[in-house]
């Protein structure tokens, strides 16, 4: 472990080349984990909710002077 910490930080272009080695592969598993959730949650509850339109905001309303 003392090994790979006195690796990393050497100096700043080795510090920045293992945190985006660690970065990518976590964001990566987090996006795959996120967007699981996601299709499950979209494919019980559908999309969009009935309170909102097409794109998910909530509807304007409209005005009599419009």
């Amino acid at each position: 472990m003392m090994d790979f910490l006195e690796f990393t930080f050497r100096s700043f272009w080795t510090f920045v080349g293992v945190l985006i080695l660690i970065s990518v592969p976590l964001n990566f598993l987090f996006r795959v984990w996120n967007r699981f959730w996601r299709h499950l949650n979209i494919s019980t509850h559908g999309y969009p909710p009935a309170h909102c339109d097409a794109d998910g905001d909530f509807p304007k309303k409209k005005d009599d002077n419009e």
